[in-house]
């Protein structure tokens, strides 16, 4: 479905924008649609047989042109054989006369309207109405939700209206899905835009975003005036700008959404400042409203009461209906017995539904019947490895590798990476759209799939400089040649690009918000870039010096890199703009990492009184618990863990160190084995080398060990730290030397004491206790667990020598008095 843009020449400028907008796949814009050999008539006649709305401009102009009028008699026809569905006029001259309209069209929907980015929006909605049911998500089972929405809306007590409510609930169970379907009857209006609030969002940066949805502007140059003229102003003004915008979408017939991506809510659950006033201001307009889209409910500290509806998981009545109405749509026949099995798995949770669907689609019902577990398990990393099985190239992953981190992305950009033909490239795009990896925006740009954003460099890496490269410059020519909707998301994009391939003239031509350099700052993390994560965190703070989320992922890369007063200075300033359970947690990871397991232990268990949950926490405590020899506890927590989270890689990994360390075989194999089908290759050889090092097969340990290094290559530190350790534990002491030799050297700088005690270890392994005592002076942290531990090893042995002096050995004994309660052993050195 098209819509067909009849305007007149002298229009083109402004219609060439709204075409933009629309993009190729949505709208016949001469231009695009008219070969330059065409017969302008038979041109126009078949682009109006494929259309199913004709759109007409208004101008004095248009009015008088003869191919608008030709266009318009044309429709007509169109319209009479159920070609054409309806029209629209846009009158874009103030006072213009319609008489020279014909009287069909004056029965057409006409309105009044100016903003190429609102008219664009307008008709993708018509075109959107108009979409075949199979597109549109099935909506059951919200009566209660719907009746509330009601009521909330229009108070049986007689009070105000509410100008703003919320509406939270996990994503993908229907949160919008309730909005869109109540917006006509409950709010009298058509559509709702969405604008998304970021983790560092500020006055300005919403007030950028406002503007790019309803204020004109014809090209980049011109947005980038827009922004860095709002970027400049005070907070007050761009609270007042954006309630200004906010007043102009509603009047433009759509409801504006806030959508929290943490721009919203702080950790606390109360609403940031600047969103507060912004609420204020549309609770004193006469005609304004807003929905905020939240995964929590607004906290009772908040300064504003807001309404709130809560969207619960589905009924299992609800969710047998949806299967039911999903099944059919899908052309598949599953029996009521197959579907009450599925409700089970399915857990309430719709987006969950339309997965089993879809497996029944590709692979039929009798495979989905036999392999329901992997509902309950309907995860990024499965659907990864689904995915995987459809034969991805390198290529694809490239593309994949650099939408995870840069999205949106125009198809140029993406073709660019492909070393074939455009017709092959396309081909494999096509694929990835259709495998569900990839969606399409606005008919134009390409997106990573939201569900497996999180997975794709976890599977295959982050993009390669080098491919970036050719990102950068393939978008930079896009946005200067091809205007659209999407340009401020574009520009941004282009910003990122070039601070991270530090290509100034990239990042001076691209736009930044805030909220780009917490991307930046997260992605650098995950990538393990500490130092860099650093800086950026350094950076963010200037801009947004009371964003937790900015200096909760500062001091965990400070952490990271083992700057421990550093990361405790920035813990101690998230005191007053956190919640104590993520302090608490936080100083937990410092301690742990920097070897004060009782400390940690401590704090983990602060912020569990302060009611901070979740398989993290309890992962956390039972590895120092473990640490700490402490193994009941330690199982305890882990169970907690596993209940939560029972295929989670990083919890079952935990959960067999465990079950090692307590000497049980047989579950700890069981661990291992769920591990390999779960976790990457060189973590799933990492543990099995452990599992068999603690079990005396030495040699096994060591074959598992080199493999884990083989995977992972030279810069897995745990396995090149598991290498050292099995060999030492073989008596391969040569070998082990030489491999202990080369990780001091190709990490000098990382991991200073956990190298030490992996060197001081091999020393007592050869009964060197001696030159191990020596290489525990040269310890960082002398207040941290292994130092303690790796003494007292070494002064048990010393103060046994008669070779020593006895006075020596009586300094040994007494220091050795304080250390007793301190066990550490070589297989306790933990990367």
């Amino acid at each position: 479905m098209k819509a067909f843009l009849s305007h007149s020449s002298i229009d083109k400028e402004f219609v060439r924008e709204i075409a933009n907008k629309l993009g190729r796949l949505n709208c016949v814009f001469d231009e695009r649609s008219f070969s330059s050999g065409d017969n302008f008539k038979s041109a126009i006649e078949d682009n109006l047989e494929n259309s199913s709305i004709f759109i007409f401009f208004a101008t004095r102009d248009s009015l008088q042109s003869f191919w608008c009028s030709f266009e318009i008699e044309e429709a007509f026809y169109s319209q009479l054989k159920s070609k054409i569905d309806n029209a629209i006029v846009y009158v874009l001259d103030e006072g213009v006369s319609l008489d020279l309209l014909p009287h069909w069209l004056k029965k057409s929907l006409i309105k009044n309207e100016s903003s190429p980015a609102v008219i664009a929006r307008d008709i993708k909605h018509h075109l959107d109405v108009q979409a075949d049911e199979f597109q549109r998500p099935i909506f059951l089972g919200r009566g209660s939700e719907r009746e509330e929405l009601e009521e909330c809306l229009n108070p049986f007590d007689g009070s105000k209206n509410p100008k703003v409510i919320s509406i939270f609930g996990l994503p993908g169970v229907g949160r919008k899905s309730l909005i869109k379907s109540s917006i006509k009857e409950l709010y009298s209006l058509k559509k709702y835009v969405e604008i998304e609030l970021d983790s560092g969002e500020s006055a300005n940066s919403l007030c950028a975003k406002l503007a790019d949805v309803i204020e004109p502007y014809s090209c980049q140059e011109e947005l980038k005036d827009i922004v860095d003229e709002i970027m400049s102003l005070s907070e007050v003004e761009a609270i007042s700008r954006s309630i200004v915008n906010i007043n102009n979408i509603v009047k433009s017939g759509e409801l504006p959404l806030f959508i929290d991506m943490g721009g919203i809510l702080k950790n606390n659950g109360c609403i940031y400042s600047f969103v507060n006033e912004i609420i204020d201001g549309i609770e004193k307009s006469d005609d304004a409203y807003l929905v905020l889209v939240l995964t929590r409910r607004v906290s009772r500290d908040n300064i504003k009461d807001i309404q709130a509806i809560s969207i619960e998981q589905l009924s299992n009545k609800s969710t047998s209906q949806l299967l039911m109405g999903l099944s059919r749509r899908a052309q598949l026949t599953i029996e009521p017995k197959d579907i009450r099995e599925l409700t089970e798995y399915i857990a309430g949770y719709p987006p969950a539904a339309s997965f089993a669907i879809k497996q029944a689609s590709i692979y039929g019902i009798d495979a989905l019947m036999s392999d329901k577990s992997k509902l309950a398990q309907f995860s990024q990393k499965r659907f990864i490895n689904h995915i995987q099985d459809h034969d991805l190239t390198k290529s694809d992953e490239k593309v994949l590798q650099a939408l995870s981190g840069y999205s949106p992305l125009p198809l140029k950009a993406l073709l660019a990476l492909y070393g074939e033909s455009d017709a092959i490239a396309h081909d494999r795009i096509y694929e990835m759209i259709d495998c569900s990896l990839i969606r399409v925006e606005d008919g134009q740009l390409y997106k990573i799939a939201d569900p497996i954003k999180g997975s794709v460099n976890g599977v295959f890496g982050f993009a390669d400089i080098s491919d970036l490269k050719v990102i950068s410059s393939h978008l930079k020519d896009y946005i200067s040649n091809a205007p659209d909707t999407k340009k401020l998301d574009l520009s941004r994009v282009l910003f990122r690009l070039g601070y991270y391939l530090g290509d100034k003239e990239a990042s001076e031509s691209g736009i930044h918000l805030n909220s780009d350099y917490i991307k930046m700052l997260e992605s650098a993390y995950h990538q393990r870039k500490y130092k860099e994560a650093i800086k950026l965190g350094y950076e963010a703070l200037e801009y947004n010096p009371e964003d937790a989320t900015t200096r909760t992922f500062l001091i965990k890369a400070l952490v990271q890199d083992e700057r421990w007063a550093a990361a405790q200075e920035q813990i101690d300033d998230l005191y007053p703009v956190d919640d104590y359970r993520n302090v608490y947690f936080l100083q937990g990871f410092l301690e742990r990492k920097r070897g004060n397991i009782k400390d940690a232990i401590k704090a983990y268990s602060e912020a569990e009184k302060h009611r901070r949950k979740g398989f993290a926490l309890f992962r956390e405590l039972s590895h120092c618990y473990l640490m700490d020899n402490n193994l009941q506890d330690a199982n305890t927590y882990i169970m907690k863990a596993l209940s939560i989270q029972p295929n989670n890689d990083q919890v079952i990994d935990m959960a067999a160190k465990i079950a090692i360390k307590n000497k049980d075989e047989k579950t700890a194999e069981e661990y291992i084995n769920r591990l390999e089908l779960l976790d990457t290759p060189e973590h799933y050889n990492l543990r099995l080398s452990a599992f068999h090092m603690a079990f005396q097969r030495f040699d096994l340990a060591v074959n598992a060990a080199r493999e884990a290094v083989n995977n992972g290559g030279s810069r897995f530190f745990s396995g090149r730290v598991q290498l050292v350790k099995s060999l030492t534990k073989n008596k391969d002491f040569t070998e082990a030397e030489q491999e202990m030799s080369v990780l001091n050297s190709d990490f000098p700088k990382t991991k200073n004491d956990v190298r030490l005690s992996l060197e001081c270890m091999l020393a007592l392994e050869k009964k060197d206790a001696k030159t191990a005592l020596a290489l525990t002076d040269n310890f960082q942290d002398k207040s941290c667990h292994q130092y303690k531990g790796i003494r007292r090893s070494c002064l048990q042995s010393l103060s046994k020598s008669t070779a020593i002096e006895y006075a020596k050995r009586k300094e040994y004994k007494s220091e050795l008095s304080h250390l007793n309660s301190y066990i550490y052993s070589l297989e306790d050195v933990d990367s």
